[in-house]
């Protein structure tokens, strides 16, 4: 199966948010998408974008805490933030910002998305939501962007 099969079947699913340009996938949702990772064919990264939405509308896009997955070369590792950033903790010290992955390592494109949902899910977004007290009670939802430029 191709990443671009598998985020068809996903955005298709009931409880995400279709508004604009293209559909919120909900946290179920990933759920079920980082558990069929497994059976794909891991030749195309993705770009895993984070949004806090509120019931009255307001978006917001966490773009600090996305995360890239890129296909290339023959050796998987993760790329961690610079020591130097000035990101909250929580973001440094429960995410990294990117997995490289060998071509066909379908292991560890699918563990590493794995890993990165679920510390997604421990976040608090305190800073995010004192900063815009609209989103105080706003729930999680994510935008999934195929690499058109792997192989």
């Amino acid at each position: 199966m191709t990443i671009q099969n598998l985020i068809a079947d996903i955005v298709r699913m009931e409880g995400n948010l279709n508004r604009g340009r293209s559909p919120y996938i909900s946290v179920a949702n990933m759920d079920c998408f980082a558990g069929q990772l497994s059976g794909i064919d891991a030749k195309q990264g993705i770009l895993i974008t984070p949004f806090l939405i509120a019931d009255n509308g307001t978006l917001y896009e966490l773009h600090y805490y996305e995360f890239d997955i890129e296909v290339r070369g023959n050796q998987s590792h993760y790329v961690n933030y610079n020591k130097n950033n000035t990101l909250p903790m929580e973001i440094t010290e429960n995410i990294k910002p990117q997995a490289i992955v060998a071509v066909g390592d379908t292991r560890f494109y699918s563990e590493s998305a794995n890993k990165y949902l679920s510390s997604m899910k421990n976040m608090k977004f305190d800073e995010e939501k004192k900063h815009y007290p609209q989103l105080q009670n706003a729930d999680l939802f994510y935008e999934i962007i195929v690499d058109s430029d792997s192989l």
